[in-house]
């Protein structure tokens, strides 16, 4: 292919997918995709542009150039080639999966009854990079994953899960999501005022990705977008440690390289509750990027997003008082400032259902709340962690 620009890159993606559906208790479809595409970024007086379809050619390449030279676009070149640590992110078993094991699966999943829907699927995964600058690297990954919704009389919870293997059983998410929609259906107003309170897995993602993890992209600190910024080298975050860790073998977002090409290694955002680093991107930290570009898809722009985010405290123990286990309302947060709004979704206190109960706060004095850990660690999204108990958290209703 023939590429008339100052430098290149072109980006290949593979993604196989098979899968079970399961509606009302019934397995209702198994079913497989294949996507394919590329897409190719080239640079041409500081300036750049990218194109993407199914096969890059010379028209496609032809057109990259033009865009590019009227693209108001910067960036001054791609990465170089550097040494890439691999790590274990593919297992060949997941993606032997049959049919007939789907239909299996699906049928566990439903056989726990009041599955209002369910999705149950394997991924092959292939990634390549190839620049002008003597990138030329390629990783094969393996996933698997279970999403469900139980609905029993008026109450309704779900839950879901992801590894790199097929080391889970997806009927017990199931079994998990039903025992939820049970305490919902039983659920009823509690007092408001200062409660402690263990957040569970899904809800410590789905609060940090919106309300802190933006706060740590070099992106939204060199803008003033963020306060970690005038932060870093204080302590903040109590006993908190932080790391962002894409080398954490079998991790859902392990890599040995982002991608842009850039290899991968760990970052330490925060230790011991002090603040001492931040994750970017190539184009906003050419000079260290620290592999944290991703795409949505191949035919995405890469932009700043974390990996396996680590959280770790010294101390450990039980749940305790109101258990939360996912928030509604999460994407509101404002990561600049670090506060919330946010509804409890099935929450519950000594085994009954709460409903109508909210938390206002803020993240950075939230986290300044934490009694302890509990002991079970679970990734949930792009967050490594167990149950977090905090003290003196006020609850609203």
């Amino acid at each position: 292919m023939r590429i008339n620009a100052d430098e290149w890159e072109i980006y290949r993606e593979k993604v196989v997918t098979r899968y079970v559906v399961v509606e009302d208790s019934r397995v209702k479809m198994i079913a497989e995709k294949v996507e394919y595409g590329e897409a190719l970024r080239v640079i041409v007086d500081g300036k750049v542009a990218m194109v993407s379809g199914r096969r890059l050619s010379d028209e496609i390449a032809d057109m990259a150039v033009k865009l590019a030279r009227t693209s108001q676009d910067r960036l001054s070149e791609f990465p170089e080639r550097s040494r890439v640590e691999r790590v274990e992110v593919f297992d060949p078993s997941v993606m032997k999966t049959t049919p007939e094991e789907l239909k299996d699966y699906g049928e566990a999943i439903a056989s726990v009854g009041n599955i209002s829907s369910a999705h149950f699927s394997v991924e092959y995964i292939r990634r390549e990079i190839v620049n002008s600058n003597g990138v030329e690297v390629a990783e094969e990954e393996s996933l698997a994953g279970v999403v469900v919704e139980a609905v029993f009389g008026s109450g309704s919870a779900y839950e879901y899960h992801e590894s790199r293997r097929l080391d889970f059983e997806p009927e017990s998410y199931a079994e998990r999501a039903l025992e939820l929609a049970r305490i919902d259906d039983r659920a009823e107003k509690i007092d408001p005022g200062r409660y402690t309170v263990t957040l569970s897995p899904v809800a410590v993602d789905q609060l940090l990705s919106y309300a802190l993890y933006p706060a740590f992209y070099y992106e939204n600190i060199r803008r003033g977008r963020s306060r970690i910024g005038e932060l870093m080298g204080k302590e903040v975050f109590g006993g908190l440690s932080i790391t962002d860790d894409p080398l954490l073998d079998w991790g859902v977002n392990s890599c040995s390289f982002d991608d842009e090409g850039v290899a991968s290694r760990r970052k330490v955002l925060v230790d011991g509750g002090v603040v001492r680093g931040y994750i970017s991107d190539f184009k906003h930290l050419p000079e260290s990027p620290t592999g944290n570009g991703f795409r949505e898809d191949y035919s995405s722009y890469p932009s700043t997003s974390p990996t396996n985010v680590v959280l770790d405290f010294p101390e450990r123990g039980e749940a305790e008082g109101v258990y939360v286990h996912a928030f509604i309302g999460a994407h509101t947060s404002n990561f600049v400032s670090g506060d919330f709004s946010l509804e409890l979704m099935n929450a519950s206190i000594d085994g009954k259902g709460i409903k109508g109960a909210m938390i206002y706060g803020n993240v950075y004095d939230l986290l300044n709340r934490i009694s302890h850990f509990g002991n079970k660690v679970r990734q949930v999204g792009s967050t490594v962690t167990p149950e977090i108990v905090l003290e003196g958290v006020e609850i609203k209703v």
